[in-house]
């Protein structure tokens, strides 16, 4: 199965927590999404490209919060 950067969201696999790809031995869809969830329970998804894999975790997984860089800096 596969995926391309413009489709929607997959809808009930949005509350995953994060995503990793690994690479099959599969020809045809050497590349598989594995997405965790809060309850450490995973879903796997096959794609013939790691750049289709890569868009689909973005796509199901939240975005991490923006953090303040006000700490990043030292003080004079």
């Amino acid at each position: 199965m596969t995926s391309s950067d413009d489709a929607p969201d997959e809808g009930e696999l949005i509350c995953s927590v994060y995503g990793r790809i690994v690479r099959t031995s599969d020809g045809a869809a050497p590349y598989k999404a594995i997405l965790v969830y809060n309850d450490r329970s995973e879903t796997e998804r096959s794609f013939a490209t790691m750049r289709e894999a890569e868009a689909f975790i973005r796509r199901n997984t939240p975005r991490p919060r923006s953090r303040s860089t006000s700490w990043d800096h030292r003080r004079s």
